[in-house]
C-alpha cells in the first residue's frame, strides 16, 4: 500500500486482523514504512536474493507443509513452536 506521511511518500507493509464475529479488517500496529528510495533499494536486493538462491521462490511457509495436515503435528513444528508445546 502507497500512502502519503506528512512530506513522505511511503509503501507500507502491515499486518492486519479480523476481531472475533467481525468482518472489518483492522491494521495492527506491526509494520513498516519504506520510502521510496528505500523500497527501490529493497527491490533490488530482493532481485538479487531471487538471482542467487532461486528455491527460495518455490519454498512453501511451514504451515503449508504437508507434516502440518493435523493439529497434533503442527504442535511438534519447532519454527511455530520454538519453545516446544504443553501437550
Amino acid at each position: 500500500m502507497s500512502q502519503s506521511l506528512a512530506d513522505f511518500t511511503v509503501s507500507t507493509f502491515e499486518r492486519f486482523f479480523v476481531s472475533y464475529g467481525q468482518r472489518d479488517i483492522k491494521p495492527t500496529r506491526k509494520g513498516i514504512a519504506l520510502r521510496l528510495y528505500e523500497w527501490a533499494d529493497m527491490r533490488k536486493v530482493i532481485d538479487d536474493i531471487n538471482t542467487d538462491y532461486p528455491t527460495l521462490g518455490t519454498a512453501l511457509p511451514c504451515c503449508l507443509q504437508n507434516d502440518h495436515n493435523n493439529q497434533l503435528s503442527a504442535f511438534t513444528c519447532r519454527e511455530c513452536y520454538p519453545f516446544g508445546s504443553d501437550i
